[in-house]
């Protein structure tokens, strides 16, 4: 397989707890965002026999729950200060819209790692990989 320059972990099959582990980091974004995927990450990061998996959907699901948190505080602060002064509350249902369309993509990485798919969010997956953080 050498030949290929295929990664050893490419080839292993991913295990159920490995597939339940990164969906739970990916939903916990409705129950403990940040928090739960962190420690789920320093929990697998600390074992001998830690899986790549995991260990990537972990820290995609720590930086995607952050960019949501503080895009959606900021852009929420931000319109409510200046639709409230300007144009009402109109611009409100939109951002309620954005931040459930956010939830749903989160829900929708959390359903593809259960299913064993290596799910990786738009632009965030690939600037890991790149930077190999």
């Amino acid at each position: 397989m050498d030949e290929l320059n295929v990664p050893e972990t490419a080839l292993t099959p991913i295990k159920g707890e490995e597939k339940l582990l990164a969906a739970i980091a990916h939903f916990s974004i409705f129950f403990l965002p940040i928090i739960l995927p962190l420690i789920i990450w320093l929990f697998e990061r600390n074992k001998e026999d830690f899986s790549e998996f995991v260990l990537f959907q972990a820290k995609q699901a720590i930086l995607y729950q952050i960019a949501v948190w503080v895009l959606f505080f900021g852009l929420g602060l931000f319109l409510f200060i200046f639709s409230y002064l300007l144009v009402g509350l109109l611009f409100l249902p939109t951002l309620l819209v954005l931040y459930f369309l956010a939830l749903g993509y989160a829900a929708y990485g959390g359903i593809q790692c259960l299913l064993g798919e290596n799910f990786q969010y738009l632009f965030l997956g690939e600037k890991l990989r790149e930077l190999r953080i």
